[in-house]
């Protein structure tokens, strides 16, 4: 017989003598030899085997394909937590169902445990619901003791700002003499500089500096943190090395900053992500034209991203006024039919019936779901073998996911409603708005707007006639080059 003999401790059984690491890798291989088994071991050393920490559990993780592949025959631990201390059960279940599968049997130096045996199975689950317990309750002191290690003033974890430095000896932080005179130096341009400027002026990446002038950071400088429930102020375990004098001199100053300008786009419809090259299927953004006319007025345009490129893309540049206003005149002549598209659309969903097939399609999953509950207790109460068990949930399960395909495609093909009141904006009233605002309504109604060499096809949010289309197809002038260097769009007057 192999036996895979799996080590592993946690901080949080400090307590516990008999899981030290050296009575672990002392006792567990001897008795394992003394009964005459093949000893394999798998040793994960100071590790957690919390939820969402067992992908740090290599060893774990080898002991796992080694059960899967059949070449272990027992697991032999100090303690049955050893494998999962997940609070939740489903780690420690999991491993159970793996080692019934696969004939493994579970053992610790007072007995052994068959999970494929009903009477095991039992006591295996009675003994990881302890064990649950008992994380959920150290789980919970570990909080409050974090929670009165910080309103004491206490440093918790990690790297320490600078000036500071975590002293062992002292159990705290303490100032290193070394990072002093650029922390007062960065200290004294900050009350008169933006963080930029003293980030190039000390030497340091102007991000340390915005965190070193922030509200909390200056207020731990003064030796002090705030309760993040109440608010007070709670005097730190650490020394001041600023005063609140000077704290106010620098938020002061970085309040006093200029603000930075409200962002202008280069053009309404660009960063929309809407904006789609015909020809390569890559975004359009707004190119400014360096140029200007005779006339003293200059033409943007829209282009293709991929034009950057070598291999450039050889679609056509549209004018930006051009493409908007055809764009806009094609939107607010149907949204002046607002009222006849709602009528329409709301007359093909008097006659779908989808709400009613998925109310049927949950039902049965419902059904499915109290099947497998069922399947649970009768585990419990010895009625039905695990092989038995796993073939009927495999069934289910299958079941289950036949049904979700079912009820994503129905949910896939029904319409969503329109915002019906976001349609009743008029062109007069959208030219009244903002910038910003502007592109908020155009996003909200177009979906995509693909550029061909003379037309371009839209996409709408909402249903553009009867049928249910929402695609719409607008004509681009064409281009011409006259003698010259330069590229000019007939625009026909209206």
């Amino acid at each position: 017989m192999i036996a895979a003999v799996y080590i592993r401790k946690s901080r949080e059984d400090k307590n516990k003598p008999s899981h030290r690491l050296t009575v672990q890798r002392e006792q567990l291989p001897a008795y394992a030899l003394a009964q005459g088994w093949q000893v394999e071991i798998y040793d994960d050393g100071h590790a957690s085997a919390a939820r969402g920490k067992v992908e740090e559990l290599h060893e774990r993780a080898r002991l796992e394909s080694d059960v899967r592949s059949g070449k272990i025959n027992l697991i032999l631990v100090i303690e049955l937590s050893r494998l999962s201390r997940d609070d939740s059960l489903q780690d420690y279940v999991s491993w159970l169902y793996l080692c019934s599968q696969h004939g493994v049997k579970l053992a610790t130096p007072s007995r052994q445990l068959d999970p494929s045996q009903h009477s095991d199975w039992m006591l295996l689950l009675m003994e990881g619901g302890f064990s649950s317990v008992e994380m959920k309750v150290l789980q919970a002191r570990m909080a409050e003791g974090r929670a009165e290690a910080y309103r004491a003033g206490k440093w918790l974890s990690g790297n320490p700002p600078m000036p500071y430095k975590y002293d062992r000896g002292a159990g705290g932080l303490i100032v290193d003499p070394d990072q002093m005179p650029t922390f007062r130096k960065m200290m004294r341009l900050a009350e008169l500089y933006p963080a930029s400027q003293v980030a190039d002026r000390v030497g340091i990446p102007s991000v340390t500096v915005r965190r070193a002038i922030s509200d909390d950071r200056l207020l731990m400088y003064q030796g002090a943190r705030r309760d993040p429930d109440s608010g007070a102020t709670i005097d730190g375990q650490w020394p001041a090395v600023i005063d609140h004098l000077q704290a106010e001199r620098i938020r002061r100053n970085r309040g006093s900053r200029r603000k930075a300008p409200r962002r202008q786009y280069a053009a309404m419809l660009s960063n929309l992500d809407i904006l789609t090259c015909g020809y390569c299927g890559h975004s359009y953004r707004a190119w400014k034209n360096g140029r200007t006319r005779v006339d003293g007025t200059r033409l943007d345009y829209y282009g293709c991203r991929h034009k950057d490129k070598s291999d450039a893309c050889q679609s056509r540049m549209i004018p930006t006024h051009i493409l908007e206003e055809r764009v806009l005149t094609n939107l607010f002549g149907l949204l002046s039919k607002a009222a006849e598209l709602q009528r329409a659309w709301e007359a093909r969903q008097d006659s779908d019936d989808t709400p009613g097939k998925l109310a049927d399609i949950d039902r049965e999953i419902e059904k499915c779901h109290t099947k497998k509950q069922r399947l649970v207790e009768a585990v419990a109460d010895g009625l039905l073998s695990p092989a038995d068990v796993r073939q009927k949930r495999n069934e289910i399960d299958n079941t289950i996911g036949t049904l979700n395909q079912k009820r994503a495609g129905l949910l896939s093909a029904q319409a969503i409603a329109p915002d019906w009141d976001a349609l009743k904006i008029t062109r007069q009233a959208f030219d009244h708005l903002y910038q910003a605002e502007q592109r908020e309504v155009i996003a909200s109604l177009i979906a995509q707007i693909r550029i061909f060499p003379t037309y371009a096809l839209i996409t709408y949010r909402f249903p553009r006639n009867e049928n249910g289309d929402n695609i719409a197809r607008i004509h681009l002038p064409e281009r011409q080059k006259p003698a010259g260097p330069r590229q000019v769009y007939k625009v026909k007057k209206q």
